[in-house]
């Protein structure tokens, strides 16, 4: 199979994963808001989302596994080196995390009293115990995962996504009929990742050939080496887990569980943005591993550019609908009943998550060619500033809700929207002005006409009391127009001439 066609099916699977995880996500967020009200749901968001610092172990070890299988996948015997030796630190840090969990359990209300009143102080100890127990699942799930993604079994690794995610919301809406509370949310919770984690072990080992857990192959230069790649990894992607979660955490802390509400359904949708965008991006990392290893460097730079653009593209175009039509798609998904204060947290969100969607394909391009040492810092150096930013912001300048978000959009522009694409341009020899004309120039220039072309339509055409649905149907013929012609003409033009020989075969046969 040709790389471009082996990072288009991944893609495809990853999208289509993504979207299952997004309509889940979204069902259940009303679900859950409608049985445990705004206050229960806001103390289970505060645990559920800012206690994952674990994750940050599950991250690394994913994107470590990955690439050293990526790189190995041809000497089935350093592939269960390194796989092995993973489990073993993975299993190792999923007790500590249980045990840290229990630990936790019995100062959690009182750490957060102004969010976790007396109400629900015991239904907050036993979930907080829950948590630690699905996220020592997932840590055991990432070894596997690892694994299928760097042998580029995308679409076996997300069946099994779908499969949990589709169990996950059967049993939480199944718990809470007949338990209304946050422990039933977190119970399913943690059951579906138990299953997970099972079924991504069965399905790795059907998939790999020849792959097994063997401890004895395990030595002191492949935990070395497995130790120094993850701890790179740890201090990239962990510290933006580290960073999403204490900015959570910090409104739990100030403010009250209605605060945290507002903040966790504000970011949900531009969460499931962003997991898109990566899903897409994420799928290059093997294939640009595999490259470097035989030096083409050429080829490289190739898929840099022509990704790029493909990520602005879809980037750009669902951004801008979304910014559009933020309050109109709160009031459908929640029925009407927003939070006061969503709205606009959520469009600052999603104007935080555009730098990655243009530039964050530099991040597996550079993971791929070895380049570590400068994105760690970098990250590491964003959470940080990240985290001053809100708390100087909770100081009154703002709301509780906005505070975070504000800090997200000027880390992120700051980070990956300036600094991020400079130092790739810089470690792969690609010329600004190149990149800029091949990447950039098109996905740009088809925003600009979209957002004219709406005002024009939003005044000219809008003016009376036309349904927003139909409006967006409207402008989402727009946009996707302007991004067809302007930046997708190649494309559009190659998928016309395989339909008509496809169909032209199809007539003669």
């Amino acid at each position: 199979m040709s790389l471009r066609k082996r990072i288009i099916i991944n893609a495809a699977s990853n999208w289509a994963s993504m979207a299952v995880a997004a309509v889940v996500g979204l069902v259940l967020v009303r679900i859950i808001l409608r049985d445990l009200d705004a206050t229960g749901y806001g103390v289970w968001a505060l645990l559920a989302t800012g206690l994952r610092y674990p994750m940050i172990f599950e991250r690394a070890f994913v994107l470590a596994i990955n690439r050293f299988v990526a790189f190995y996948r041809n000497d089935i015997k350093e592939l269960n080196r390194f796989v092995s030796a993973s489990f073993m630190i993975l299993t190792a840090l999923a007790v500590l995390t249980v045990v840290a969990a229990v630990l936790l359990s019995f100062v959690i209300s009182d750490i957060f009293s102004s969010a976790i009143t007396a109400e629900f102080a015991r239904d907050a100890r036993i979930t907080c115990i829950l948590v630690g127990i699905t996220l020592a699942f997932k840590m055991l799930e990432a070894n596997f995962s690892g694994t299928l993604q760097g042998c580029q079994y995308y679409t076996n690794y997300n069946a099994v996504v779908i499969t949990a995610n589709l169990l996950r919301a059967v049993l939480t809406i199944g718990l809470l009929v007949v338990w209304k509370s946050i422990i039933a949310v977190q119970l399913a919770f943690g059951i579906t990742a138990a299953i997970s984690a099972l079924s991504m072990f069965f399905v790795a080992r059907r998939s790999v050939a020849g792959l097994s857990i063997n401890v004895r192959l395990i030595n002191r230069k492949t935990l070395r080496e497995l130790w120094r790649y993850t701890s790179h990894s740890m201090g990239r992607s962990g510290s933006s887990i580290f960073m999403y979660s204490t900015l959570a955490l910090l409104v739990g802390y100030v403010g009250t569980a209605a605060n945290v509400a507002v903040y966790d359904i504000a970011s949900k949708i531009p969460g499931f943005v962003r997991g898109f965008l990566a899903a897409t991006q994420v799928v290059f990392l093997p294939a640009v591993t595999s490259l470097h290893a035989k030096g083409q460097i050429e080829t490289i730079k190739a898929v840099v550019k022509k990704g790029s653009r493909i990520s602005s593209v879809l980037s750009c175009a669902l951004l801008l609908l979304l910014f559009v039509f933020t309050e109109n798609f709160l009031a459908l998904w929640l029925k009407g009943a927003v939070p006061e204060g969503t709205v606009w947290v959520m469009r600052v969100l999603i104007i935080s998550v555009l730098p990655g969607g243009l530039f964050e394909i530099w991040l597996p391009a550079l993971v791929g060619t070895g380049h570590l040492r400068g994105l760690t810092i970098a990250s590491i150096a964003a959470a940080l500033i990240a985290i001053l930013l809100e708390l100087v912001l909770l100081r009154g300048f703002v709301t509780v809700p906005m505070a975070p978000a504000i800090a997200l959009v000027i880390v992120l522009w700051a980070k990956t929207g300036i600094w991020l694409p400079f130092y790739g341009l810089q470690k792969l020899g690609i010329r600004p002005f190149e990149y800029l004309k091949d990447s950039l120039y098109q996905p740009l220039a088809a925003s600009v006409v979209s957002i004219i072309a709406l005002w024009v339509l939003n005044s000219v055409l809008l003016r009376g009391n036309v349904h927003w649905m139909v409006a967006l149907t409207l402008s989402t013929v727009v946009v996707m127009a302007s991004f067809t012609v302007i930046s997708l003409r190649k494309e559009t033009a190659d998928l016309i001439v395989a339909v008509r020989k496809r169909f032209e075969g199809k007539k003669e046969n």
